[in-house]
């Protein structure tokens, strides 16, 4: 049987680039640059690229990081019912 859409579909141009890296920044070094600021210790990706806008690429693997952690857990065990 063969695949329809619905609705209109988009193709993601090249310049769509996400900026954080694929491989993720260990936490550590998240809290790091945090902590010292991204002007002494800018988050660098496993390539060694600097980011031009460290700020936001902190930010942005933070959220990555977080995401990726909160995937693996469990939903909370219900509470009692009133």
């Amino acid at each position: 049987m063969p695949s329809t859409t619905t609705g209109p579909t988009t193709v993601a141009s090249s310049t769509a680039v996400a900026s954080y890296p694929l491989a993720p920044l260990p936490w550590e070094e998240l809290v790091t640059s945090a902590l010292l600021g991204t002007d002494r210790r800018p988050p660098t990706a496993p390539g060694g690229q600097v980011p031009a806008d460290g700020a936001g690429a902190l930010l942005d693997a933070a959220a990555l990081h977080t995401v990726r952690r909160r995937a693996g857990l469990l939903p909370a065990v219900a509470g009692a019912r009133p």
